[in-house]
């Protein structure tokens, strides 16, 4: 589960803004990943829920956005994006693409 070391990253990002910040409380935390990475949303609420409780994001909202993957295919010049990696354009099936 790389999730719980991704937020284990995240709380140490967190506790260094805040402190430079001299913040005493967080409340919200917003959060971007592509889709390749493969993240589980679900489980990093729960790493979040887990390692934040007794610290300065304890309670804090977690906002997480999921960026689909756009790729171009040279064959048929259309621009389509996915929420799914799949190796061939949805529009004529060439493997000619770029992600």
């Amino acid at each position: 589960m790389h999730e719980m070391a991704i937020v284990q990253s995240i709380m140490e990002i967190i506790e260094q803004q805040a402190a430079m910040h001299n913040a005493r409380k967080i409340v919200k935390v917003s959060l971007e990943f592509g889709a390749l990475t493969g993240v589980m949303p679900e489980a990093l609420n729960f790493g979040f829920e887990v390692l934040s409780k007794g610290g300065i994001a304890e309670g804090a909202a977690l906002e997480i956005t999921i960026i689909p993957i756009k790729f171009y295919c040279f064959e048929c010049a259309k621009e389509v994006t996915l929420k799914e990696y799949q190796p061939f354009c949805p529009v004529c099936s060439s493997a000619s693409v770029k992600i």
